[in-house]
């Protein structure tokens, strides 16, 4: 096997793992919904959802974003093979997370009646509060195990961990609410965090390095740049969060209720159905390309790979959004969104867009240029807040669908001078056609859906999937030999 075909089935093998476990957890995580609903009702999951989203609050401010910020200095260390270097950097990344998960305690604790008084307008849940701060030395411990494997690029026992963990945390907590109810909500976070740090502590076993003696002063000075970066990104996480607020009281105010609540449950299908695509490509590109980035020519060419099978796999996830839409607002809400459809058939032609940004950005986060990201990145969001208001103002909940597709155009050309000009990279020719062809086959769906309308555009709109699917297994099985695999796993299925 050529060493681009290995490479191109290592990113396919690890986007199929990991795109399994996100769908594992949401389905885990539906079961526990329903549940919850069953076993302490709407109150219940209020108080659940209230204490989750302090808690949140509190981990995005102290966590320092640590977890995602070492991944580059671990995979670098790793790759490396200097044992040295490899142990000096584990052991600054776990004293670093004991001390943002103390930090989190202190703050949990400090700010416990404040935080009850915000949001309950009481102080009754106040030692709520200072119970709940222990999950914060469970789940920066368990996050560091986990962000340990996938720095080393473990992800055989990253994906288990991940879904052992989901599981025992349904039955630990279940049980609590069965036997206490509502009293059971706090007790049964808590008892979920432990669980999935017992399952951590399991795959402990599965990392191994020798052990350094180093100062303080030296676990400051070198994880000054784990710190740096990580607070770049928690600056980012806060300022995506602001940004959506003042959308939502846009929406709110100059619209309707109603339009917010059509444009979360827009969001909602479309991140879910494509946001785990995402995910499961960034857990095992970002430490891969950390690893490879002082070699200018493996570097480039991976990600000039990444963006290729990006492509591939959006081709054939959009496509059929695109055209079981109206299916999909019946099947997970009810015929009362069938208003935020347009919304979402815009957003798809926005995706790939989103996906070539993606793939391009990772690169500055792995050269490590804090400064630039955290400026990209303010601007970035500045650009789709400004298009964002001034679509919905004039197009309504449709115009949020457009906006998408201005503001991610905009923004792509400016990642791409920026790339250019400072890492001397361009895209392929490969992603560049594949980008094309793509775009091609999701206009024509929107094409047949607004000039033939339903149920007229179902039939030419089964034409264009069906190619749009066989172009792109044609196109994998380029790369990595699909054939192959298949006649691979018939053989084992056999035995």
């Amino acid at each position: 096997m050529s060493d681009s075909k290995a490479s191109f089935k290592q990113i396919f093998k690890a986007t199929s793992i990991f795109g399994g476990v996100q769908v594992f957890n949401i389905i885990i995580t539906l079961i526990r919904s329903k549940v919850l609903a069953i076993l302490i009702g709407t109150v219940g999951m209020g108080l659940n959802g209230m204490f989750m989203s302090s808690l949140n609050l509190i981990k995005t401010l102290s966590a320092l974003g640590i977890s995602e910020s070492a991944v580059r200095d671990l995979s670098k260390a790793h790759n490396s093979g200097d044992t040295v270097r490899i142990a000096k950097t584990f052991t600054v990344f776990r004293r670093w997370i004991w001390i943002t998960a103390f930090l989190g305690v202190l703050l949990t604790i400090c700010f416990s009646p404040l935080l009850s008084h915000f949001s309950f307008g009481n102080y009754d849940h106040t030692s709520s509060y200072i119970w709940l701060s222990i999950t914060f030395v469970f789940g920066a411990l368990s996050g560091g195990i986990y962000t340990l494997l996938r720095g080393t690029r473990q992800l055989k026992y990253l994906a288990q961990a991940n879904i052992f963990g989901g599981v025992l945390g349904l039955f630990v907590a279940l049980p609590i609410f069965y036997f206490y109810g509502i009293e059971g909500v706090v007790p049964a976070i808590i008892a979920t965090a432990f669980g999935n740090y017992l399952v951590s502590v399991f795959f402990t076993r599965k990392i191994h390095f020798q052990k350094e003696s180093i100062s303080w002063q030296e676990t400051f000075s070198l994880g000054k740049p784990m710190v740096t970066l990580g607070i770049s990104l928690t600056l980012i996480s806060l300022l995506a969060a602001g940004i959506a607020f003042i959308l939502s009281a846009f929406i709110s105010s100059t619209g309707s209720f109603k339009d917010l609540g059509l444009y979360n449950a827009g969001v909602a299908i479309v991140d879910g159905y494509v946001g785990m695509v995402f995910t499961a490509m960034a857990t095992d590109y970002f430490p891969r390309l950390s690893g490879l980035i002082d070699d200018e020519v493996r570097w480039k060419e991976l990600v000039n790979q990444q963006a290729e099978l990006v492509l591939i796999i959006l081709g054939i996830v959009l496509v059929l959004l695109i055209s079981t839409t109206p299916f999909l607002i019946h099947l997970l809400l009810s015929s009362e969104f069938i208003g935020v459809q347009d919304f979402i058939f815009w957003s798809v032609i926005a995706l790939p867009l989103k996906g070539l940004i993606w793939v391009i950005g990772f690169i500055i986060l792995a050269k490590g240029d804090n400064k630039l990201f955290l400026i990209i990145e303010i601007i970035a969001n500045l650009i789709v807040l400004t298009f964002n208001l001034f679509f919905y103002k004039f197009h309504g909940i449709s115009g949020l669908g457009i906006s998408m597709i201005a503001s991610h155009s905009i923004f792509l050309i400016i990642m791409i001078i920026v790339i250019k000009s400072k890492y001397n990279f361009k895209y392929s020719k490969e992603v560049i056609v594949l980008t094309s062809k793509i775009f091609l086959s999701l206009s024509l769906c929107l094409i047949c859906i607004k000039v033939l309308g339903y149920p007229n555009a179902y039939y030419p709109e089964a034409v264009i999937v069906l190619f749009t699917i066989a172009y792109c297994l044609f196109e994998l099985n380029k790369r990595i030999n699909l054939k192959g695999i298949l006649s691979y796993v018939k053989t084992k299925v056999k035995r």
